[in-house]
């Protein structure tokens, strides 16, 4: 059996393995602080706009799996989520889901509902 993966994301780790005929695949979020603290985040154009201002909650809610994510905006643009910082919202989202998703179309700013992807020009 072959199997083929492609991951690109800047801020998570995936790790694959074989055991027999089962492939394992381990999705963890990286963490580099001197990064976080040089490098600005997706959010940093919507913050430079004033469209996010730093410490907003964004949410992002799963209502099939009864579940609602929270996330916080950083003065750098990054998201802190469950303790951990975040470069763009779909790194948040990915560790949130546990495999692919789009943080874009899933995060919303908690004030007013709205999707923060359409907040980017």
């Amino acid at each position: 059996m072959a199997v083929h993966i492609r991951v690109a994301l800047s801020d998570v780790r995936v790790e694959t393995r074989t055991v027999g005929d089962d492939v394992h695949i381990e999705i963890s979020p990286t963490e580099n602080k001197a990064t976080t603290q040089t490098t600005p985040g997706g959010l940093a154009p919507l913050i430079q706009a004033g469209d996010l201002k730093p410490g907003e909650t964004l949410y992002w809610s799963r209502p099939r799996l009864g579940v609602r994510h929270t996330a916080t905006v950083l003065e750098n643009g990054w998201l802190m989520f469950e303790g951990k910082p975040y470069r763009t919202p779909s790194g948040a989202a990915v560790a949130a889901a546990g495999s692919q998703a789009d943080g874009w179309t899933a995060w919303r700013r908690e004030s007013d509902k709205v999707i923060i992807g359409s907040l980017r020009s």
